[in-house]
């Protein structure tokens, strides 16, 4: 019966995984995901998933749960692109960041162009929109790279440059937000070149939140270019050049004879957009910090932002993160916040570390993987590897080890992001992952080798785990967008010093 029973388990087992196989999966998330939508298809990619869903027979087009391209976008199209393309006379070079570009060319061939470059990182999305691309881009480039590295690299001199990435929501977006990005691209612009980007939707009424992520990115627009003006659309405009910019949309489209369904003199009032426009460059405030790429505060803005619109939810949610991550440390022991500490300052650091490789690098998905295997490969090491040689207290020698690289680390970070050979960049960030992972490692070899109770190395083991959420936490919601790299790894110094002061009093461990 046993057996049978045991045979019986196996088969179905064997049934469902069959099903979840032939029924795709990924295909039922995303529909839950994409409420109200049917899934067509869903790919991943080493990038990001590109989702194909429809609505009442009309196909949309998703990538990473972001609505990219759907059936009759003239309004958001035509604003991405004419918004800019009508301040330049001669737009005969263009570069676009992103976007839907075979939903793009044909309001870009409305101008007269040679060259139409187009930078998506993700090889896979860019295929996907090739098979629809209309019959008149011939002169359309495009280039299969990070758009950091490619403004880097490129000889071409643009004449418009619109960059269509989603909002600085994330460390690895915030990147094309920078006073850095800014800086870089106006090299590679002509003279008077027209530059055009958003930083999120247009919220009509601007709260504190709001106000402080778009002055943040166009303070860091005003210190590159001569003149900023902010345009109020479905989304929030920035356009940028060192000439005047002319927001009189309804007579430029009229004078130069552009054939649009959205933007021209039937939709677009010029004294109205101009007062408009005029009204939110009064909102933005001087004193909010440039946005950097050391120091995100967009990122930062953008997300207390969104949390702004449900601030009972906002708080609950802080609450319950407070009492399983925090709370802990006043539960375990001494020992097992030794651990606690490092163990959060080791997870801040390699947040750090990963920001410093996009910054370095660019949004570099394999090497990702490369930081977080030395990472690991760091902390299976030191704690499987008995190290001898360490007078008495070798517990407080090893942290006050730990403590000093991540000084060394704080004051050589500047350093290391002026560098932009890959390899030796590579080379030095996993190093420099391994060497801390390996001690903290250690650490908990020493913490747990000490009582093999499962009481104790359970209580150690939680407490690296506490400890490490909470650093993740601390460190990507706050500290590194607020206080930069530099200051962040300050606060590794100081989570170790705080380890460090709880060793005091621990026997040896020999």
């Amino acid at each position: 019966n046993n057996h049978k029973l045991k045979f019986a388990y196996k088969i179905f087992i064997l049934l469902i995984s069959s099903l979840i196989i032939i029924s795709s999966p990924d295909r039922i998330f995303r529909s839950i995901l994409l409420h109200g939508l049917r899934v067509t298809s869903s790919e991943e990619t080493p990038y990001g998933n590109v989702t194909i869903a429809e609505y009442n027979g009309e196909e949309s087009i998703y990538y990473n749960q972001r609505l990219l391209k759907y059936n009759e976008d003239a309004v958001e199209r035509e604003e991405d692109i004419h918004f800019a393309m009508l301040q330049s006379d001669n737009p005969e070079n263009v570069l676009i960041i992103s976007g839907a570009i075979n939903s793009l060319i044909p309001e870009i061939k409305k101008y007269s162009t040679n060259r139409i470059v187009y930078v998506e990182r993700d090889p896979e999305l860019s295929r996907m929109q090739k098979t629809h691309l209309p019959d008149e881009s011939e002169n359309l480039i495009i280039e299969n790279d990070d758009a950091f590295s490619y403004i880097r690299n490129t000889d071409i001199k643009f004449n418009v440059v619109i960059l269509l990435l989603p909002p600085p929501s994330s460390f690895s977006l915030n990147r094309f937000y920078t006073l850095e990005f800014f800086t870089a691209l106006k090299e590679i612009m002509q003279d008077n070149a027209v530059f055009s980007c958003s930083a999120g939707i247009n919220p009509n009424y601007f709260n504190e939140e709001s106000v402080k992520l778009f002055s943040s990115v166009f303070n860091s627009l005003a210190e590159v270019f001569r003149f900023v003006t902010p345009v109020a659309g479905t989304k929030l405009y920035f356009i940028a050049s060192d000439k005047e910019i002319d927001i009189s949309f309804g007579s430029l489209t009229s004078v130069r004879k552009i054939d649009n369904l959205y933007v021209n003199s039937d939709y677009f009032a010029d004294d109205l957009v101009a007062s408009r426009s005029a009204e939110i460059r009064d909102l933005m405030n001087e004193n909010v910090r440039q946005n950097r790429a050391a120091v995100p505060v967009a990122c930062y803005y953008y997300q207390a932002f969104n949390l702004s619109k449900n601030l009972n939810n906002t708080t609950l949610v802080l609450l319950i993160m407070l009492t399983f991550f925090a709370v802990p440390v006043f539960l375990i022991t001494r020992e097992g916040r030794i651990m606690y500490f490092t163990a959060s300052a080791l997870a801040g650091f390699e947040i750090i570390i990963l920001l410093m490789l996009q910054l370095t690098i660019g949004n570099m998905y394999q090497l990702t993987g490369l930081i977080i295997a030395s990472l690991m490969a760091g902390l299976a090491a030191g704690s499987g590897i008995r190290i001898r040689g360490f007078p008495d207290k070798e517990m407080f020698y090893k942290i006050l080890i730990l403590i000093g690289f991540y000084v060394f680390a704080g004051l050589t970070a500047d350093k290391l992001l002026g560098l932009n050979t890959r390899l030796p960049v590579i080379s030095l960030l996993t190093i420099a992952t391994f060497i801390p992972a390996f001690i903290t490692g250690s650490l908990f070899r020493d913490l747990t080798s000490r009582d093999i109770s499962k009481a104790h190395v359970s209580n150690i083991y939680t407490a690296d785990l506490a400890g490490s959420a909470l650093g993740f936490i601390l460190f990507s919601g706050l500290a590194v967008s607020l206080l930069g790299i530099s200051y962040s790894l300050y606060i590794t110094i100081l989570l170790t010093v705080i380890a460090l002061a709880f060793s005091f009093g621990n026997k040896p461990n020999f």
